[in-house]
């Protein structure tokens, strides 16, 4: 039964802040953040009406004793924000707890605890002399291109700024502290030094003969906010996420973040949003742990994350680092402003950020015109490359280093990108070629780049046939502005071959449609659903940490761009233990299963959550072995409900990977937000579906089996028939986005007019006058009867003379013995036919006893074509070597015999064919037999055996 006892809420229990991290280093202890589903009827007002909007709180024991309460963001106009509440418990050991119940409760959207986050910064006690950073990114130079305009509002949301510091005074707009309550973000004392130093570089007052100069070159008004209490830790960061909605809503265009720390929060994405819809720009400190973790918000969508360098533009060895990463600048030995009218170097990625900010802002000042997006694109396009200096980390420092000179110069001559467009596909087949252009306008030069290195090419456009990777820089006077890089492969899928019949026609009869050489087109399904898995071992998460590298899989056999994909993970959390621990035994209490998250990276680097931490309940127990599948057509994975297998919708849309290409590595980002208690990471796969398209490809028919001519496109070619003898084609087709097809041969065997078929007849046959005096009607044909036997037929096609059950003979024909043959020559359009001993009749019947030839001729003309002689019948010795290129027909029955007997022929199934020879007999290129035929070659016999 549960108990309904009313929560007790103190409206202020102390008069001091204690803010010792005991219970988890990475969250304020005690706190969480509360999002309803529904935002509270009537009038909100910055207090808390408790009873009102919070009701369903009284359904808890007098264990969870609320000290606080607030509506965190109740300043914003976003309503998304204003249902989202900040709840401090009285016994921060019990907030998992409370958690769990509180997810429980449909009128939750979300409940999560609240991440501590720390400045990111180490003083440094030597004073620099110089402000090498400023002349590192030639801040000088650029106030000589342009003076700057507009006044820019930048807030500095930290722990506290001294706002009449000396040095920057001058600069400096009424802010407010968030922490305290009030109008005053001011230190408590100098030991509150970060916010200063940071505000310092950002927008120190220059050219007032005092202190230091910052980039901003008197363009940057500073909007302090105070975001830790008097009574906090300096080092910590209490309230950041309500001051940066304070400060875009109070004319911040640039917010400047010095601080992190791990772990993915709800709600403090949805301030990030909110922030970036108003078209402000937020930048923040990637971190100081010298790995590639994540730190937040620097990770978060639509923040500009800001890495560290030294003066040499190495990485600082404190810097994190990472392909999230999106731009680097000085953050070592950096002097600026201190508590109280001093100045000090510190070092960290929190002075690079307002480094970044700075430049930022003294850009926009420049052209104000900018959308917030063009301003990034330069700042990132602008960058000098830093490769050099980091060999081991590219691609891992964003852009490179920040250049103030080249930013302004392209900015005030209005060149606000480099863009690269390709003319084609940039997934190049053997032998293929793109042409790369860039953006053109007057006065600019080129410098193309090839995996890093300069070409000679200084065109507006490169042709290229290679796999690479290709930049462009253009400049123009100090303007220098980098392109993205455009990657082109080789792409290595190749369409099937097609399939075609070869044919035999008759010299100077037309093929037409439908009886010409018909291409059987391979099917242009490379679209999938294609699923591809990981079968690595076992990878282990906790706290942050893990145990290998994240799951990955190569897609590969794809074509087109992507339309749909599916993920499924096994996966277990576990009570007890780490990240290796997972072979381990459960420990049997209680998992934490809302510390999970996936998310999935694409390729192309794109990224999207599956799921996010805080979505699933504690449990009691471990749920096991789970496989969860994420398709965009399921429904979402209910809030505070317990992992179990099935099918559910991702947190963010699978819809950001369309039109992406499919090929590369596919990578599960899983993540545990807590120590102790591991999620073990078992199988992963990845199912993507393209356009490859549907439509049948492209044929096209060649003359040869590369290169050549093209000598037609289409299913179907309708070959000459103007030259007797076997002419061979080649047939390829091709889907769109893959490779053609290796060239398939085929042939066309155009036989002579008229053609001269060879039957033995029995003597009796030959001997019977009836069967001479039909062999002088005209036209005579062969046809088979019903007992599948060769009749010999006139023009009234009725009966006939049976004249065997056996194809016609190929020649030659060996003479072993004393046969008599029928010689019926087919095929005149008129049967005038005249042969090569001088007989005028379409039969012909001989009785070779020696080595003869005979052929025949039509004698009137064949249309279009000249008169050809039909092919030769010979009658050969066997003592003589025989050559053998002729065909020899399906259900043939016939020896052929020589000294040596050379064969380049096919001999078609079934058939029952002989080869002997006394010498030797040589199968050449071109001959075959298939299983379904009875073939024997023997050597060193003769007619006799």
């Amino acid at each position: 039964m549960t108990r309904r006892v009313q929560l007790l809420f103190f409206s202020l229990l102390f008069s001091h802040f204690s803010f010792g991290q005991k219970i988890n280093k990475d969250f304020i202890d005690g706190e969480i953040y509360l999002k309803v589903t529904k935002k509270p009827v009537g009038t909100l007002t910055a207090t808390v009406n408790f009873e009102r909007e919070l009701p369903f709180l009284k359904d808890f024991s007098t264990d969870f004793v609320l000290t606080k309460m607030s509506r965190a963001f109740f300043t914003t106009g976003s309503e998304k924000l204003q249902k989202i509440y900040r709840l401090t418990v009285k016994k921060p050991d019990k907030i998992d707890e409370l958690i769990d119940l509180l997810k429980q409760n449909p009128e939750v959207e979300y409940v999560e605890k609240v991440p501590f986050r720390t400045i990111i910064a180490t003083p440094n006690d030597s004073i620099v002399a110089a402000q090498w950073s400023l002349t590192k990114i030639k801040a000088f130079e650029a106030w000589d291109v342009n003076a700057g305009d507009t006044n820019i509002v930048v807030a500095v949301v930290d722990n506290a700024i001294q706002t009449n510091h000396v040095d920057l005074q001058a600069n400096m707009l009424p802010g407010f502290d968030l922490s305290d309550n009030d109008n005053n973000p001011n230190p408590p004392n100098t030991s509150f030094s970060h916010g200063t130093h940071v505000a310092g570089i950002l927008s120190a007052v220059s050219n007032n003969t005092i202190g230091i100069a910052s980039a901003s070159n008197n363009r940057i008004k500073i909007l302090p906010v105070k975001a830790t209490p008097d009574g906090g830790s300096p080092l910590g960061i209490y309230n950041g996420f309500e001051g940066i909605t304070w400060a875009a809503d109070n004319g911040a265009q640039i917010i400047s973040l010095s601080w992190g720390g791990a772990g993915y929060s709800q709600a403090e994405q949805e301030v990030i949003d909110y922030v970036h819809s108003k078209g402000i720009v937020i930048v923040a400190a990637a971190g100081n742990n010298n790995n590639d973790v994540e730190s937040f918000p620097a990770a978060y969508t639509h923040v500009i994350s800001v890495a560290s360098l030294d003066a040499d533009d190495k990485r600082s060895s404190f810097s994190t680092y990472g392909s999230w990463v999106d731009i680097s600048a000085p953050g070592r030995g950096i002097l600026s402003t201190v508590p109280t009218d001093e100045y000090a170097s510190f070092n960290g990625t929190s002075m690079a950020t307002p480094l970044v900010a700075s430049v930022l802002g003294y850009i926009w000042s420049c052209s104000p015109s900018l959308t917030s997006a063009e301003l990034e694109s330069i700042l990132v396009n602008t960058a000098d490359n830093i490769d050099a200096a980091n060999p081991t980390q590219i691609g891992l420092l964003g852009a490179g280093r920040i250049n103030l000179l080249k930013a302004i110069s392209c900015s005030t001559q209005g060149i606000f990108s480099a863009t690269i467009m390709a003319n084609g596909s940039t997934y190049l087949c053997e032998g293929e070629s793109v042409t790369l252009s860039a953006n053109t306008g007057p006065g600019l030069s080129y410098q193309w780049r090839v995996n890093g290195a300069e070409t000679t090419n200084v065109a507006d456009s490169l042709v290229v046939n290679t796999a690479n990777d290709y930049q462009v820089t253009i400049s123009k006077q100090q303007c220098v502005i980098n392109s993205g890089t455009v990657k082109v492969r080789y792409n290595t899928l190749a369409t099937a071959a097609p399939s075609v019949t070869n044919k035999e026609v008759s010299y100077c009869t037309p093929l037409t449609i439908g009886n010409g050489l018909l291409a059987n087109a391979a099917d242009c399904n490379y679209a999938g659903p294609t699923t591809f898995t990981y079968n690595g071992p076992t990878v282990g998460y906790d706290g942050f940490s893990k145990n290998g590298d994240d799951p990955s899989v190569n897609a590969a056999g794809l074509g087109g761009l992507i339309t749909s994909v599916k993920v499924s993970i096994t996966w277990e959390k576990k009570d007890q233990g780490d990240e290796n621990t997972c072979d381990a035994a459960d420990g049997g209490g209680k998992p934490f299963n809302e510390e999970v998250s996936f998310k999935l990276k694409s390729p192309s680097g794109t990224v999207i959550t599956l799921i996010a931490a805080n979505t699933y309940a504690s449990g009691t127990t471990t749920s096991g072995v789970v496989t969860t599948v994420f398709e965009d057509s399921a429904s979402p994975i209910l809030l505070n409900s317990l992992p179990i297998s099935g099918t559910f919708a991702p947190t963010q849309s699978f819809s950001a990977f369309i039109n992406e290409e499919p090929a590369g590595a596919w990578t599960l980002l899983a993540e545990d937000n807590g120590f102790i208690d591991p999620l073990c990471v078992k199988n992963f796969s990845v199912t993507l579906t393209t356009n490859s398209p549907a439509q049948s490809p492209t044929v096209t028919w060649w003359d040869s089996a590369t290169g050549g001519v093209l000598l037609g496109a289409g299913a179907e070619y309708l070959a000459l028939t103007t030259m007797v003898g076997v002419q061979t084609y080649y047939v390829q087709s091709r889907c769109e986005g893959l490779c053609p097809s290796p060239r398939t041969p085929v042939t066309v065997t155009v036989t002579p007019v008229p053609q001269v078929y060879v039957f033995p007849i029995s003597m009796n046959l030959a001997n019977d006058s009836t069967f001479n005096n039909f062999l002088k009607n005209q036209p005579l044909q062969v046809a088979k009867d019903t007992n599948n036997q060769y009749v010999i037929v006139d023009s009234t096609m009725v009966g006939g003379v049976v004249i065997g059950n056996t194809p016609p003979l190929t020649s030659p024909v060996t003479l072993c013995s004393t046969k008599t043959y029928l010689l019926l020559a087919i095929g005149c359009p008129t049967n005038k036919i005249s042969w090569s001993n001088g007989k005028k009749s379409q039969a012909l019947l001989v009785t070779p006893s020696t080595p003869i030839n005979y052929s025949a001729t039509c004698t009137d003309s064949l249309a279009t074509c000249a008169p050809i002689t039909s092919n030769t019948v010979a009658f050969v010795s066997p003592l003589t070597n025989v050559l053998i290129t002729d065909k020899i027909y399906a259900n043939s029955v016939q020896t052929f015999t020589g000294m040596t007997i050379t064969a380049s022929n096919e001999i078609e199934t079934p058939a029952q064919i002989q080869y002997r020879a006394n010498n030797a007999i040589l199968l050449n290129p071109g001959f075959s037999a298939s299983g379904n035929s009875v073939f024997t070659a023997q050597a060193g016999i003769g007619c006799d055996n």
